[in-house]
């Protein structure tokens, strides 16, 4: 996955929140910063999901 500027996540953010509020769900602060970490390069496609099943665990 390529790295995208802050901008770019920030779009791609709000196209998929949108999509995700028309079906009903949402995403709280930790998993959406945890989205923009990933989308930006700030962390791995792994790492991602290691963190994402954490959240999951935790929730």
């Amino acid at each position: 996955m390529s790295d995208r500027t802050e901008e770019q996540a920030e779009h791609l953010m709000r196209s998929a929140k949108a999509s995700m509020a028309i079906e009903g769900f949402s995403l709280n602060q930790k998993q959406e910063s945890l989205v923009k970490k990933c989308l930006t390069g700030a962390i791995s496609h792994k790492e991602f999901i290691k963190r994402a099943l954490e959240l999951s665990r935790h929730a």
